[in-house]
């Protein structure tokens, strides 16, 4: 968040950025109900096809400058979580929960808690996201323990 770092009505529109930026469901499997044309392309009824979410949210056609994450982007078309019958049912409590996880851990942590910079992505093609994120017990404990006061 930068020099807005403690603008925190920004967060629910870095929630949203961050979807769209790091999707967390990156492709989704669906089976074809009938014969359907698609760029000029036929894909025939049965075939199995692979939506790319993670892709589709970085198309410069829907979002200009897709590859910079940007929070005063209007990032609410992006497709992270699904789109029509097949939209993530959780969806609303996934976004209160990082809404709220980040309205408290904002204020206490910085970047300087953090223990490892670039912690390592989960290890998986459809799944994407960190495996862990440490930060420094003491500082953070000291951050909180002002907050609390």
């Amino acid at each position: 968040m930068g020099s807005n770092r403690n603008d925190l009505s920004l967060v629910p529109t870095l929630v949203e950025e961050t979807l769209r930026y790091e999707s967390p469901l990156q492709m989704v499997f669906r089976k074809v109900m009938e014969d359907t044309e698609v760029s000029g392309t036929t894909i025939p009824k049965g075939s199995s096809v692979c939506a790319l979410l993670g892709s589709a949210n970085h198309d410069e056609r829907k979002f200009p400058d897709a590859e910079r994450f940007d929070l005063r982007r209007d990032s609410k078309r992006h497709v992270a979580l699904g789109k029509g019958i097949h939209f993530c049912l959780g969806a609303p409590l996934g976004r209160l929960e990082a809404r709220v996880a980040l309205e408290e851990l904002i204020p206490l942590l910085s970047a300087q808690d953090a223990i490892e910079p670039d912690p390592p992505m989960i290890d998986s093609y459809i799944v994407r996201g960190r495996s862990r994120l440490l930060f420094n017990e003491a500082q953070s404990a000291a951050a909180v323990s002002d907050a609390a006061q």
